[in-house]
């Protein structure tokens, strides 16, 4: 068991054996960036967090033999995609965008795995964008976790990403992070160090260079 940010437990199975037998689930993720784009013209925002989400999506009868695993209590299967298997992020990426796919070409909402924003240039308007959400997400039994959920603000963190009045800048623990990392002394810290100083690469034009 993982504890997570709030405080709850996670149940993480070792699944190294069977990932290295799985084919890859191609449906890709959005690109940060793209997201972040689109972001820029709003003014008001909301965010939606889905409670479990790999939970959402059920995994075929024939298939759930794959997923079984043992503990004192017994031997158990997983009836939904799992936490930790190399599909599962594509597998739930492909079934959320399908809900919300015209509800994303109007602008509607963002989603990004789990996490879903949605931009308004107004008050009115955001409420207007959740009324349909909402709707949209009892249509499909999406249970959303309002607890992590933020309604109607001018300033929020998605991303890794601080988003306000248009603005993208980077999160102050992606800087901290950098602040804090010891001066280098390997080829593998050296690597780690350019890895976490990649994130600032649209911000900084010597870099991009």
């Amino acid at each position: 068991m993982v504890k997570k940010k709030d405080g709850s437990s996670r149940m993480c199975i070792d699944n190294r054996k069977l990932n290295q037998k799985l084919v890859k689930d191609k449906f890709p993720l959005p690109l940060i960036e793209d997201v972040l784009d689109t972001l820029q013209e709003a003014k008001v925002y909301s965010t939606l967090d889905l409670r479990n989400g790999f939970f959402h999506v059920n995994v075929d009868e024939d298939c759930r033999k794959y997923t079984s695993f043992i503990v004192p209590d017994g031997q158990f299967e997983f009836n939904k995609v799992p936490f930790g298997l190399s599909t599962s992020p594509g597998v739930f990426q492909r079934y959320v965008s399908s809900i919300f796919r015209d509800l994303t070409r109007k602008g509607i909402v963002i989603s990004y795995l789990d996490d879903l924003v949605i931009p308004g240039k107004n008050e009115q308007e955001d409420l207007e964008k959740l009324k349909i959400i909402f709707e949209v997400a009892k249509k499909y039994g999406l249970e959303i976790k309002f607890k992590k959920c933020q309604f109607l603000k001018k300033k929020i963190e998605f991303l890794g990403h601080i988003v306000e009045s248009g603005t993208i800048k980077p999160s102050p623990t992606k800087t901290l992070a950098v602040r804090k990392f010891p001066e280098p002394t390997t080829i593998k810290q050296v690597q780690s160090f350019l890895g976490l100083t990649g994130y600032f690469r649209k911000y900084i034009k010597v870099i991009q260079r």
